[in-house]
Order: C-alpha cells, then structure tokens, then sequence
C-alpha cells in the first residue's frame, strides 16, 4: 500500500470523526435542523420560476407550506425539467444543473432527475467521511490501509440538447473525484470509463487480484458484487494467464489506447498467478478470503428484495460481513447505517425536508404528512422529500418502517417501492412479502434461485401470480409442481390478504415458469442498452408496463 493512499484514507477517517460529532447533534436536534433545511431551500429558489408560482416567499411555517406546495410525483415536474434539458435557467431551482442523474428505470419510465451543487455537497460529505468512518468503527479490529475493489463507473450516459450530462447519480459521484480514485481503488480509471458491463467486470478482477493486500469490495448494490464473483469463476484461467504475462488478453474487445494504458501499469507476475492458479482449482466456496487474505468486509447496499442475493455472495466469501451504508436514491441522500451487523438507517436530518405519508395495517396510504419528530416506532410510512435540486414535497414511492431512533431522530428499514406491487383483487402482495416467501421456498427446496421476476395473470378466472426463475438447479416437472405449491404456501404466510384471497377462490395457485441459463444476463444488458449505468441495473419485480423485459423472458423459457 502507498504512503498517499494510507494518508488519503487517515483522512478521510479523521474528516470523518468530525461530521460524526455533527452528525450526532444534528440527530439530538433532528426536528430543528430540518426544519432548518426547509426555510433554506425556500429562501434559495423563492425567485425560480416555481417558488414564484407556489409564493415560497410568503411561507412561514410548515404548516403554510404543506397548505400551498402540492404533494407531488415526476409526471409535476416533467415539462419544467425538459426546458431545464434545453438550457433554461432559473425554473425549478435558482442553481445552475450540474448533471441530470437518471433513475434505474425499474419501476418504469427513466426519470431525469436535476442535480445541483447544493444538492450534491450535502450528500457527498456523508458519502465521503462519515461512510468511512462507521466502516472503521465497525473494522477496526481488521482495518486495513490497503485498496479497495470499487465497481462502479464514471460513464457519462449523453447529453442534453443543451450539453449538460445526463448520468447515473454514482457516475457523477465519481467523476467528481476522478483525481484521488487511483490512491484508493484497485481499479484504473480506464477501467471506470468502460461501458461494457462483462468487460469492465473482468479488468475490475484483474486489477484486484495483483493487489495481495485488498482491504474490501464495494459495489452499489450487493447484485453488482455477485455478478463480478460470477464472473471471476467463470473467467479465472484467463485472469491467471494475463496476470503471469502481465498484459491483457487479445480477445478482449476493448480499444488500442485503452489497451494501451491498462498494459503499462501491468507487469509479468508469475508467482500470484501460481498461486492464484491453485486457489482457483481448490473450487469457488470461499474463495474471496483465499485470494485476498487481508479482506475484512464487503461494503454495498442490501436487506429488503436484495436480500436473495446474499446466500450466493456468502457461498464466495465465507460469510465476509456485509455492510449496507446507506439509503439513498438519486434524488436524495436519506439515510446512514452506523452498524456493520444490522441493515437500518438514520435519517439524515439535513440533506433533505423529509415528510412520511402513514400507510395502514391494510396498506393504504394517508395523505395528511407527519415530520421527521412525529413518526412512531413499528410504523410504516411513504416517504416523502423535498431538496435542493427543485423537487418540493415529492413522493419518492419508497416505504419504510421506523426500526428504532439515534439519540432522537428515526431509525428505518426500506421495505418496497410502491409501484412494485401485485395487486389482482385489493391483496397488494409487495416486494417484502414476495422476498420473505421465496427466500423461505428456497430454504425448504434446497434450490438455488440465480434471480427472478413476476406478472399478474388475469387471462384465466380466477387470476394468478406467474413467477419466473432461473435456477441455478435443473429440476423436474413433478419437482417444479412441488416448488409451486411450497412457494404458494409461503406466500399465504408473508401476505395475509393473498391467503384470503385464495381461501376465497379470488386467486388461483401460483405458477413457476422457469427459464433458460443467463436469461437475466440478457435483460441487464438489454436494461443498460436502454441507458441505465451498468452498476444501478435493478431486475424489476413485477413486469407491468415492461415489454423490454418480458420480450426477453418470453424467448427464454425452459420448463412451465
């Protein structure tokens, strides 16, 4: 490890130190100091073309700001951001957009979503500083100056007609830091300008595995590290070769500059690539501690729908902890997790006003918002934001649950997306619910499911749900029968109201479609080919409204 890099990383823990004494008074004071955040915003954007129409001028409570400012979702603010895109200034935000960051597309229509420098400073020093910080607290025992894995890109996805960026919200997250990412990543920087995902994936590996001493793996979501340990068993002779001959391979299509580069910082090292040769052929369980013995955690998003994908990540890593950092999209930065052994988040009290719509034990939403200081524990809530990049009392249709509280601010569980949901006769059967019975199916099956995804079937009466997943297993008909009704059984238990729909004839039993090998590789690449960045591809739950998809799912079944 290099003497820059053991200092960048001291200090980004000591700068860290710092925000966690902020953070720590800002959550013991959270009602004032978002409270803080809103009078800000207003007084910032009161002469932007909307603070004008909505008078946030004359707004002097947040009781006078949820009479005036409607609850909103994008469809509000879509032609003021296509005017934004052409280079109109002055409409949602006084500040100039940065870059627009776009959604992942999941649960539908891609979103342009404004960037601006306000609202990236005060996500981006949480990100930087206190993100490290809670990794050292909880690693310390482990804690190495070594570089980290980071799969992520900086690829600008295009442009507006008026030339500002349009990108995914890590994207420009990195681009920002470009200069100091070879000080702490393994990674070169061509490497992160790279667009295609199994390319990138293999020179993100080769990269790590020169570097003995990895201190951790990071990737946005815990789907972007499994498909990188994917590829490395399935890729492994190569990676040997070219890290003994010390050059990148000729078969991989990527450009001569590019190649270039990447070949200069290589060098023969035939002794890691024995080494590395006879680890590989030991088998894959366990491999990440065998190749990288200085590994001390994994740090990227999981918990709620993601949960499916940690067994398989556990089966690389030996159970190597994980550790889910924050909550956050790209509209806003929400939430911190302080605990390595526990997936909960602390409201950030000054990134973003937050409101929470209640949602009822039958799922039905409110429309009167409570503050950050009136939510309760074991309650669930629709969060809603309003932020420094223009968007005011926007609902993001992302439920949480209140877990617990941080000195005095809530600490939350992200349930499900709204919009992710199979709803056939008022049974809303959500993303929770699904991810609960299939993990529970899978256990008692002793499968092992690579991904899946879902579709209401109301061709037939009475309607049922159609599953379709790719297993890592090849199972029998009479087996794919015993499988359906397991996970139709579980499903009754995680969702009440599914159970008394079937009880009352209202739903069928479920039916499993299983599909062809690297069916959901097709749909990544397909998803990215439509402009989602490589590393926030999420595989949509419910295929409603999602033709992409379900034309490539179509093509690929196996078994039914």
């Amino acid at each position: 490890m290099s003497i820059i890099s053991t200092a960048l990383y001291k200090i980004t823990i000591e700068g860290g130190a710092l925000y966690k004494n902020k953070f720590n008074k800002y959550t013991k004071n959270c009602k004032q100091e978002n409270e803080k955040v809103l009078f800000d915003i207003l007084k910032k954007n009161s002469k932007s073309e909307l603070g004008i129409k909505l008078n946030f001028e004359a707004i002097a409570s947040i009781d006078d700001f949820k009479k005036k400012v409607p609850l909103t979702e994008y469809s509000y603010y879509e032609s003021y951001i296509d005017r934004m895109s052409k280079g109109e200034s002055n409409i949602l935000t006084r500040e100039k957009v940065q870059y627009f960051g776009h959604t992942s597309g999941t649960t539908g229509k891609q979103k342009l979503i404004p960037s601006t420098k306000a609202s990236k400073k005060y996500a981006s020093k949480y990100m930087a500083f206190l993100t490290n910080k809670f990794c050292y607290d909880n690693f310390k025992d482990t804690w190495s100056y070594g570089k980290g894995l980071m799969i992520a890109d900086m690829v600008m996805t295009t442009y507006t007609s008026a030339g500002i960026p349009i990108c995914s919200a890590t994207s420009g997250g990195m681009n920002s830091i470009k200069h100091i990412l070879p000080y702490l990543y393994t990674s070169p920087i061509e490497v992160m300008k790279i667009k295609d995902k199994k390319i990138s994936s293999y020179l993100h590996l080769l990269f790590a595995l020169k570097e003995v001493t990895l201190s951790y793996i990071s990737g946005v979501f815990i789907s972007n590290v499994l498909d990188l340990l994917r590829v490395l068993e399935s890729s492994w002779q190569d990676l040997v070769r070219d890290i003994r001959k010390g050059r990148v391979n000729n078969s991989l299509d990527i450009d001569d500059i590019t190649r270039q580069r990447l070949n200069k910082l290589l060098s023969p090292n035939a002794t890691r690539a024995d080494y590395l040769e006879q680890e590989f052929k030991k088998g894959f369980k366990g491999i990440v501690r065998r190749v990288w013995p200085s590994l001390s955690y994994i740090v990227t998003v999981t918990g709620a729908n993601f949960s499916i994908y940690d067994d398989k990540v556990n089966y690389y890593t030996d159970w190597l902890p994980i550790y889910s950092p924050v909550y956050a999209s790209t509209e806003a930065m929400i939430g911190i997790n302080p605990y390595a052994n526990k997936i909960r988040y602390v409201v950030i009290p000054n990134t973003v006003f937050y409101e929470f719509l209640p949602i009822s034990e039958d799922n039905k939403t409110s429309q009167d918002t409570l503050c950050i200081d009136e939510i309760l524990l074991g309650k669930k809530y629709e969060v809603v934001i309003t932020n420094y990049a223009g968007l005011y009392r926007y609902k993001l249709g992302d439920v949480v649950k209140v877990v617990g509280f941080y000195n005095n601010c809530p600490e939350i569980e992200f349930l499900y997306r709204k919009n992710q949901v199979l709803n056939m006769v008022a049974e809303k059967t959500n993303e929770e619910h699904l991810t609960s019975a299939i993990s529970s199916t899978l256990k008692i099956s002793n499968l092992s499911l690579i991904d899946y995804t879902t579709l209401p079937d109301n061709s037939v009466t009475p309607g049922k749900y159609v599953f379709y997943f790719e297993l890592k297993n090849i199972i029998s008909k009479s087996k794919l029968k015993e499988l359906e009704s397991t996970l139709d059984t579980e499903l009754r238990i995680s969702n009440p109201a599914y159970d008394r729909a079937r009880a009352s004839n209202k739903l069928a039993q479920i039916k499993i479609v299983l599909l062809a090998p690297n069916t959901f590789n097709s749909v990544k690449e397909a998803l990215f080919k439509k402009g989602i960045s490589k590393n926030q591809i999420k595989i949509p739950r419910v295929l409603i409204n999602n033709k992409n998809v379900f034309d490539i799912i179509s093509k690929n079944i196996l078994l039914t």
